[in-house]
């Protein structure tokens, strides 16, 4: 274990516990590590052995070697694109005991696969923007399920991060991994669903980007910190900000695009919007992708004008049809399920946090 360099603590709610980590990348990397130490070294474990099980669904001579010296070909691309995240992340593998290279897969499980251009079938997050135009206060909300094979769900962690050099954040995460979905002191809220492009390569890991984007100064910088990043591969990422403004960025490795949302509302699961991006999709939309999006789409735009949080809660908890938006609870940790779910208004300067299955567990406030 590694010693105790910085003091975290924890506020007890019903389900939830919000660890607090402060100081320099270095010591916020150690208090997490002593935070959950085992927790994370089982989900960096079980995400390494879940890539070499989707990478052998192509190749079946594929070893952890080979998987492990592609990881850490990412690494270069993380130290030239945010020295605070790299340092933080190196730190944190150190803390752990583990590799960079796994700590990598850890983090950016599902940019790796792309790499490997494994296949992926039925994960997927569904999220949504709701801006003023739409909603019954005026404000904007932004928030998404987050879908992941079941072993993440006992993983999960909210992390309060006040580092030494400015920006803090709330985020909802994993043990052993930098950010996901989170809200900044700043009023930057940024989350994202995943999508799959041919263009996968080396490069920089959607959560070290929503890190980096968290820790920026303002709404400009924290899209920048994705669009021109050298992204690793494509995720959709939406960024809202206190005066109300918010983005949807569609990326490949290689290209962005921002979406238009005219009425105040816009809904994404995991299939390109933008034609020219969806060329470059490693497949063509699935089913289960479209027909989630379709389903909280319309639950929305039913009661546009007059959303409030109450109906983006339960548009997060839609069960209905053979593609719900709320995947059931299921019992084989290597099965997928809807694992938590977030909401954020970043005006509110409020996050709430469904810290497992929507269905079955209630979303709890959490404020920067």
């Amino acid at each position: 274990m590694p010693d105790r360099t910085v003091i975290e603590t924890r506020e007890e709610r019903a389900d939830m516990e919000i660890i607090t980590l402060a100081g320099t990348p270095e010591e916020m990397a150690r208090g997490h590590a002593e935070a959950c130490y085992d927790s994370a070294r089982a989900m960096v474990r079980a995400r390494c052995e879940l890539a070499l099980k989707r990478g052998r669904e192509l190749q079946d001579e594929l070893t952890m070697e080979r998987c492990l010296a592609l990881a850490a070909e990412h690494l270069p691309a993380h130290e030239g694109y945010s020295p605070p995240v790299y340092a933080e992340f190196m730190a944190l593998a150190e803390a752990l005991d583990v590799g960079a290279d796994e700590l990598l897969i850890g983090n950016g499980y599902t940019d790796f696969i792309d790499v490997l251009r494994a296949e992926l079938a039925g994960e997927g997050c569904t999220s949504f923007i709701a801006t003023g135009a739409a909603t019954a206060d005026g404000l904007t909300y932004v928030g998404q399920t987050w879908d992941m094979n079941a072993f993440a769900e006992p993983h999960l962690r909210v992390f309060r991060r006040e580092p030494a050099d400015g920006t803090a954040w709330v985020t909802l995460t994993t043990a052993g991994c930098l950010s996901l979905i989170g809200l900044s002191d700043r009023q930057i809220a940024v989350g994202n669903t995943n999508v799959a492009p041919t263009d996968a390569r080396p490069g920089v890991i959607y959560l070290a980007m929503i890190h980096e984007a968290l820790r920026s100064p303002d709404y400009a910088g924290a899209r920048a910190a994705i669009a021109w990043a050298p992204r690793a591969s494509g995720h959709y990422y939406y960024v809202a900000a206190e005066s109300g403004s918010a983005t949807g960025l569609e990326t490949t490795a290689t290209k962005h695009t921002a979406l238009s949302m005219p009425d105040g509302l816009l809904v994404h699961a995991n299939h390109y919007h933008d034609a020219a991006l969806a060329g470059l999709a490693r497949e063509p939309s699935g089913v289960n992708s479209l027909a989630r999006e379709a389903l909280l789409d319309g639950f929305l735009r039913e009661r546009a004008g007059e959303l409030a949080l109450e109906h983006f809660i339960e548009g997060l908890r839609l069960r209905e049809g053979e593609h719900p938006v709320c995947r059931a609870p299921v019992d084989d940790p290597d099965e997928g399920t809807t694992c938590a779910a977030a909401i954020i208004c970043p005006q509110r300067r409020v996050m709430w946090v469904a810290p497992g299955n929507p269905a079955t567990t209630e979303f709890e406030e959490v404020r920067v």
